[in-house]
């Protein structure tokens, strides 16, 4: 094991391999709902995304933030130059995850059908049981994936997460496609490949750690002693991430429940499948590209933090934030102005109505992406710093606000499923608001509000008025998709124009970034 001399410039390189590696494989993973809303029509997508929320939530109980632990872990350590430890704590999460997926694994099969009945359509219950061996997958995975982010190695985190989304296009669209005109079966099938691209994904992480201990032989027998002393580290660090992601993620199964049961009308499920489907898709496409800001900065603040430099940690602070609001607004922003655009240009298939109903559903939710994304890098930060509860206290008050807000927004019928990107942007609004001021009033962070808030807002209004004056005079071109397509080049390129004339980055944070090394 490497440890960095230079964590900040590890953090921005970090930051980019992440953030490239999630950008190419949401754009992928994009490319796989596409054809598949296609294929499945929206009824179709309702059933396939019905089964994520459950999935994912059985997912963060069998995983218990036991990775993200195991990287903070790792970064100490090493710092500390204490390599065999590092070693140790490697070993002990491994088998800890093998054991917690093997029991989600057959938990979740096992109650499969009361899950399916409860969410109001018992047509997914066998779509919860093919799913179900992922649950042993993805906890190993990422225990592997963050042994070598606790290193700032992002490399093969990136390789794999975009492996993974390649191997679920090419057996998701082909299973969907040989199954229909069974729609049922087609989900079958797109449900299969989750579990097949875990597994391809587990298989390439497990060659890359064997061929990275063979280059880096290191000898770290766990004894029980150690284990002991290991598991407290652990727990302490991994209960509060994962009662965090539990909340978050008894959210989304609670959202899936009231969205189908709450709303009045008779496609439920389709509505559902839309805001699911498309929508979330592209919203998906920024919050991924950020979130290797939120990842990358994880270590690299832990390292800063150790060190008690409090005049870097705010600098780190600021960087981080910095590179999600330049990442995550303009994303918004093109969003908003262009939705239904992009929606007519990606998902043909859907009817004119649909299309109508998704791209006002982006439009609303649109913005949520910057307060998510802040929200991602904020929650690492605390993580960094040892203040994890503060997160979990956070994400519990802002889950409330958006249940309340659903449960009197859904049965509305005028509102309808609109309810829904109302609830969730709020929910993301009120939680970002309180993190913000929990970490520059409390922990006393100094917020750069001009280089990290002011110049990537001037940056991303340059780019809308660039955008609504082409709409403006060529509403009928930008429509087309030759036009949308050069409507967006346009604007990303006044963005990158006007972020340079404004000097949003300077000339010390030019020099981190990895292009001549």
């Amino acid at each position: 094991m490497k440890n960095s001399t230079h964590p900040q410039r590890n953090f921005i390189t970090g930051a980019l391999l992440l953030s490239l590696g999630g950008l190419l494989a949401k754009v992928l993973g994009a490319l796989y709902r596409i054809p598949l809303t296609n294929i499945l029509g929206s009824y179709g997508m309702g059933l396939y995304q019905l089964v994520f929320p459950p999935y994912i939530l059985f997912l963060t109980v069998a995983q218990a933030g036991v990775p993200v632990a195991l990287s903070k872990t790792i970064a100490e350590k090493l710092q500390l130059n204490q390599p065999k430890q590092a070693q140790k704590a490697f070993n002990l999460c491994f088998w800890i995850l093998l054991a917690t997926g093997l029991a989600g694994a057959t938990l979740l099969a096992s109650l499969s059908g009361v899950i399916a009945r409860a969410q109001g359509n018992a047509d997914t219950t066998l779509a919860f049981v093919i799913v179900a061996p992922a649950l042993v997958f993805v906890p190993i995975t990422n225990v592997f994936k963050n042994y070598f982010q606790g290193q700032l190695n992002m490399l093969p985190s990136s390789i794999t997460t975009v492996v993974e989304q390649i191997v679920k296009l090419a057996v998701g669209l082909t299973a969907a496609r040989l199954l229909m005109p069974n729609v049922l079966w087609a989900v079958y099938g797109a449900t299969l490949a989750i579990t097949a691209s875990e597994f391809c994904s587990f298989a390439i992480m497990l060659v890359t750690y064997l061929a990275h201990k063979r280059k880096h032989p290191l000898k770290a027998t766990l004894l029980r002693q150690d284990a002991k002393v290991l598991s407290r580290q652990i727990f302490a660090l991994s209960f509060p991430v994962a009662l965090g992601a539990f909340v978050v993620q008894t959210s989304q199964v609670i959202d899936s429940v009231m969205v189908v049961n709450l709303l009045k009308s008779a496609n439920a499920t389709s509505l559902y499948g839309l805001w699911t489907g498309p929508v979330n898709s592209m919203l998906g496409l920024p919050i991924a590209l950020s979130s290797g800001v939120a990842v990358s900065a994880l270590p690299s603040i832990t390292k800063t933090f150790v060190n008690g430099d409090k005049a870097k940690l705010s600098q780190s602070f600021n960087s981080a934030l910095k590179l999600t609001m330049v990442i995550a607004l303009p994303s918004a922003l093109g969003l908003i102005t262009l939705s239904k655009p992009i929606l007519s240009l990606l998902y043909g298939s859907l009817s004119a109505d649909e299309i109508h109903v998704a791209a006002v559903l982006l439009s609303i939710s649109g913005i949520s992406v910057v307060f998510l994304s802040i929200m991602q890098t904020c929650v690492s930060i605390l993580q960094a710093i040892n203040k994890p509860y503060v997160t979990v206290t956070i994400l519990a008050f802002s889950v409330v606000v958006k249940a309340v807000a659903n449960l009197i927004l859904l049965p509305n019928p005028k509102v309808n499923i609109f309810g829904s990107a109302i609830s969730e942007t709020l929910c993301y609004l009120f939680a970002t608001i309180c993190v913000i001021i929990y970490l520059t009033n409390k922990l006393k962070l100094r917020l750069d509000v001009q280089g990290s808030l002011l110049k990537p807002i001037a940056s991303s209004m340059m780019m809308v008025l660039a955008i609504t004056l082409l709409v403006g005079f060529a509403r009928g071109f930008v429509a087309t998709t030759a036009g949308t397509v050069i409507t967006i080049v346009l604007a990303v390129a006044v963005y990158l124009a006007t972020t340079l004339s404004l000097k949003v980055f300077n000339k010390s944070e030019l020099t981190m970034l990895p292009i001549k090394r």
